[in-house]
């Protein structure tokens, strides 16, 4: 944008688009280049490029005071994975983040979202409360144009339920990503990684892991269910997950929505975290590489099923981001619910035809 624009911009416009400009240029999707290769080449440009990661230049603690919530874990060539367990609507979370990240001076932080959930970490929390609650025709269409019909309303259901929970509580989910990333940036090196499946292959996972009768009572589970939360709920909040324990919940109904919710994706941020916790190339080592320092930010619902899956040779993510054909069944109600539109269409057409016909007979 040039200066005659940025001089039209309010402050709080020109803050806006500073904060997203620093966050395309920060952030990483660790899905996207998952293979040793793509590692190498992106270690051969950062030896090449002007900013070291911290591992580089530091001298860190190597007993930090971390917070309960932090689970440590080690890889196999000496890095370590500082793995913080959070509730999304906690500010106490939001502390241990900050605690965590200031304590081990991190050289990639790695945080329990996809890239279609970037927004989340350039906005501030007014917008974010505001926007969660706002369920517009515009999300609605967008949401539909994205996913298709039914993969669309299932994302607004969940959606619902967020918002719900949101209005609950007075606070906007997320807020321990955006002190993670706001944390981030304060450290000279330090990365930031994107380390969740996209949340349209998990949506189209969980489609293709319930039959049509299951798809119903789920939906109707996820607009019934709504109850009141209490000020207990709000305590329990901060040691446990609220969303992910309403989605639990569900789960003895729908054990396959457990599989691909939680399973799945435990699978493929301990994979994240793996892949980001590789040794840093250093000129200055006998070897040439030192062991890195990551933190993980993740819902404490996920922590136990990462520790679960670390370093697990079995694993095989290629599986995890494949998408299932939809189902004969499926296939059919979508052929009969295009027959019937294009039926209703040519019906009205006709009828229209009928009375201008009339009209001048």
């Amino acid at each position: 944008m040039n200066s005659a624009e940025d001089a039209d911009l309010s402050p709080a416009q020109q803050e806006t688009q500073n904060r997203e400009a620093a966050l395309h240029e920060a952030v990483a999707i660790s899905g996207d280049s998952d293979s040793e290769e793509d590692r190498e080449e992106e270690e051969e440009e950062e030896v090449q490029g002007i900013l070291p990661f911290p591992s580089n230049y530091l001298k860190r603690n190597t007993n930090p005071e971390l917070p309960e919530t932090v689970t440590v874990l080690h890889t196999d060539k000496g890095s370590t994975v500082y793995l913080v367990g959070t509730a999304h609507f906690s500010t106490q979370s939001q502390d241990d983040v900050v605690k965590t990240i200031e304590a081990t001076q991190p050289d990639i932080v790695v945080v329990e979202l996809c890239k279609s959930r970037i927004r989340i970490l350039s906005l501030d929390e007014e917008t974010l409360l505001k926007e969660a609650q706002d369920m517009n025709l515009q999300k609605i269409r967008a949401a539909i144009q994205d996913g298709g019909v039914v993969q669309g309303v299932l994302h607004l259901m969940m959606l619902s339920m967020s918002a719900y929970v949101t209005k609950q509580l007075g606070m906007a989910p997320g807020g321990e990503f955006r002190t993670a990333f706001k944390e981030a940036l304060k450290i000279r090196g330090c990365r930031f990684h994107l380390g969740d499946r996209p949340i349209k292959i998990t949506l189209q996972r969980v489609l293709g892991s319930l039959n049509v009768w299951q798809k119903i009572k789920l939906g109707w589970n996820l607009l019934t269910s709504k109850e009141p939360i209490s000020k207990e709920d709000v305590e329990r909040c901060k040691k446990k997950d609220i969303l992910e324990e309403m989605l639990k919940e569900m789960t003895g109904e729908f054990p396959a929505l457990s599989r691909v919710l939680v399973t799945e994706r435990d699978q493929f941020l301990a994979h994240s975290l793996e892949m980001a916790a590789q040794p840093i190339p250093d000129a200055n080592s006998s070897t040439g590489t030192v062991p890195s320092v990551v933190v993980g930010v993740v819902g404490i619902g996920h922590q136990k099923g990462i520790v679960e899956n670390w370093q697990n040779a079995s694993c095989n993510i290629a599986d995890l981001m494949t998408v299932p054909p939809p189902s004969k069944v499926l296939y059919a109600v979508r052929i009969t619910l295009r027959i019937s539109v294009l039926g209703l269409a040519a019906y009205g057409g006709y009828q229209i035809f009928k009375v201008i016909r009339k009209s001048f007979s």
